[in-house]
């Protein structure tokens, strides 16, 4: 006797499927840097806005969704798939017909008001609107990490049981409500926000900050292969893998994707007479964990944010001491790195180096009202 299962069904059970053999990766929007030398195709190594690499890696930056089905309510609250929109970006459709928007929209971004009279719940509706990936946050309660450094808590999210951190773009402000003292920010990295001093600052005091943060954009990578290795640092072994993407994110081969639910352990020799300031790992681009410092003379460091040494964006250790004047060895986990590319018919290992390899991967478009297998 065969099971029947109704549209909604299939489509979850596909859903749950795809989550078990997948990975998630964050998209990353890359773009030929102007550096680049048009005779020899090199770039150069001293740039300091690719950092030699040859590509500009950036948020991809607003989008523009348009024709989507949109959810709404009895008394004109018009919900967009993701948030939160720009404000007074939507445009409303009911077949075929423009509806008046309300003369004054939540500048939360999380739904757009409709003016009476208002459509039926049960209407079919449209909406075209913008999205920014850049999310201002006002008045939140941080934590102090350590000596003048504070942790934000808003741009943390989980997905299939791990946690993932968004990235600090801007601070505007750090207040001291409990003694109305506003600190001077001098520097802002993933969750963490760097003071320049907290003055008076006393254990029970509420520090306030108002930010702007984008959150990765998260996307399945997926393939069918009799080998999954999910603890290996590459997806597939010998078949094509599949992008899982909205359609409205037009990924481009120099684009970059990286695993966010698979850790590696690396480790780097490192020579800090060569640089000023912070320390580059050239050999890796995306660290997760800093793991150990050790140098050559036996010395060993703390590390982690506040502590002696700590990861800077996403290949550099910053030190918050005078660092060592001897090589030293650090350890780490990083996340594994894939660049999309259309046009191969294999799967290439793809290990997280300053230059990435290419593997092979398919766009599949993922809409809200259509699945295909």
């Amino acid at each position: 006797m065969s099971t029947q299962f109704r549209t909604f069904q299939t489509v979850k059970t596909y859903e749950q499927a795809l989550g078990r053999h997948a990975q998630w990766v964050r998209w990353t929007s890359g773009i030929t840097c102007p550096c680049l030398n048009s005779d020899t195709f090199q770039p150069d190594p001293h740039c300091t806005l690719c950092v030699g690499r040859g590509r500009i890696y950036k948020t991809p930056g607003r989008f523009q969704l348009l024709n989507e089905i949109a959810r709404h309510n009895s008394f004109g609250k018009v919900y967009p798939s993701i948030t939160p929109l720009v404000v007074d970006s939507a445009v409303v459709h009911r077949q075929g017909t423009i509806l008046t928007m309300a003369s004054s929209q939540p500048s939360s971004g999380a739904y757009a008001q409709l003016d009476p009279t208002y459509p039926k719940q049960w209407e079919k509706i449209t909406m075209d609107y913008l999205y920014d990936p850049d999310i201002s946050v006002t008045n939140e309660d941080s934590e102090v990490y350590g000596t003048n450094i504070l942790r934000t808590t808003t741009t943390q999210f989980a997905e299939k049981g791990k946690s993932f951190e968004g990235s600090i773009k801007s601070v505007s402000r750090v207040y001291n409500s409990t003694k109305a003292e506003t600190y001077t920010v001098s520097s802002a990295i993933k969750e963490y926000i760097y003071l320049s001093s907290m003055g008076t600052w006393a254990a029970d005091d509420v520090l306030q900050v108002d930010y702007i943060y984008q959150k990765p954009f998260n996307f399945l990578l997926i393939g069918i292969t009799p080998r999954m290795r999910y603890e290996q640092p590459y997806v597939l072994e010998t078949a094509d893998a599949i992008l899982i993407a909205p359609y409205w994110a037009q990924v481009a081969p120099d684009d970059m994707l990286t695993a966010l639910a698979v850790e590696q352990i690396g480790r780097a020799v490192i020579d800090p007479a060569v640089s000023v300031g912070a320390d580059e790992i050239i050999s890796y681009y995306d660290l997760s964990r800093l793991l150990r410092v050790i140098d050559t003379a036996g010395v060993e460091y703390t590390v982690g944010p506040g502590n002696n040494v700590e990861i800077f964006e996403r290949n550099f250790l910053k030190w918050n001491i005078t660092k060592p004047v001897v090589k030293y060895t650090a350890q780490f986990t990083y996340n594994p790195t894939y660049t999309a590319l259309n046009v191969l018919h294999t799967l290439r290992n793809s290990e997280n180096k300053a230059f990435v390899n290419r593997i092979s991967v398919k766009q599949f478009d993922r809409v809200s009202d259509k699945i295909e297998y």
